[in-house]
């Protein structure tokens, strides 16, 4: 595969968007064990969606060029300002 590449992300979107669209064989030579953990109830903003909500949100953010976050963001304030509650 050629040299070594370092692989960092921001958030989980940007590491979910990045396995979306690659394969993890392309990088066995590379791989170490690690340990981590995290916490997702300390991030209080995570809602679970459908399966095919989700889907969804990433196939058009894709046909966007946008994060699915943001689009996320910008559907439910449309949503909430339509209520009139934003």
């Amino acid at each position: 595969m050629g040299r070594n590449k370092s692989i960092n992300f921001k958030t989980y979107e940007e590491a979910g968007e990045w396995f979306d669209t690659h394969d993890m064989t392309d990088y066995e030579g590379q791989l170490k064990e690690v340990e981590f953990h995290f916490d997702l109830r300390k991030n209080r903003n995570w809602f679970e969606l459908e399966q095919k909500i989700g889907r969804t949100i990433r196939e058009l953010a894709k046909k966007q060029n946008i994060s699915s976050r943001k689009l996320v963001n910008e559907l439910l304030k449309e949503k909430l300002e339509n209520l009139g509650h934003f």
